[in-house]
């Protein structure tokens, strides 16, 4: 990775990074230290069941899928992350616990890895990063989080399914289309079903 496109894509995390706190220069110097940029490519699996998880994965390009595989072997997608997300098996790093969850990477990506424990050191030292910190949670451990667990019991997979392309543009297709009906919770043909409606529904308004 040259000096060039590291820049460029430390400029994309702190720009990710500003929406819950802007850091001082030389915090985000410190940052940066605790970082390296990493290419990975398709079906290669970042984390998985069998060890304890260090990292949190910034994507600068490509897409992360985490996900949990039972004991009969079926699969559950948990997220689905594209360009300018953080990803992680965040219990493991909390816990230090082997992780419940495998983290893939679904195209070719380019990834900053974020090491946890230099970080949460960053956190106990820095007020910035614990301001960071902080904002971070309550967004998305608290209330993306809850959004999302009330979106399941009460939409319909309809909605659920413009829900997330709207924060995900683009993703439907870039990525099979199985992966988004398991993330969803519904199957491949009635993914198929809905994505037919609507595009007829869209020409239909287009020609009235």
């Amino acid at each position: 990775m040259n000096e060039v496109n590291s820049e460029f894509y430390y400029d994309k995390l702190r720009k990710a990074c500003n929406q819950y706190y802007e850091f001082s220069d030389e915090s985000f110097e410190a940052f940066k230290n605790i970082c390296f940029i990493k290419e990975v490519k398709k079906g290669e699996v970042l984390q998985d069941t069998y060890s304890k998880a260090k990292y949190i994965y910034f994507i600068c390009k490509g897409i992360l899928r985490t996900y949990y595989l039972n004991e009969e072997g079926t699969i559950y997608t948990k997220n689905l992350f594209s360009e300018n997300y953080f990803s992680a098996s965040k219990v493991s790093l909390l816990t230090k616990e082997n992780s419940y969850l495998n983290i893939e990477a679904l195209e070719d990506s380019v990834l900053i890895y974020i090491n946890f424990e230099e970080y949460k050191q960053l956190i106990n030292s820095n007020m910035e990063f614990k301001d960071f910190y902080i904002n971070y949670l309550e967004k998305n451990w608290v209330i993306v989080k809850e959004k999302n667990e009330i979106s399941l019991i009460i939409d319909d997979a309809t909605t659920r399914y413009l829900n997330f392309i709207k924060n995900n543009p683009n993703i439907q297709n870039r990525i099979s289309q199985h992966h988004i009906a398991n993330h969803l919770g519904i199957t491949p043909t009635q993914l198929s079903r809905i994505r037919k409606k609507l595009k007829s529904t869209y020409v239909n308004d287009k020609i009235n």
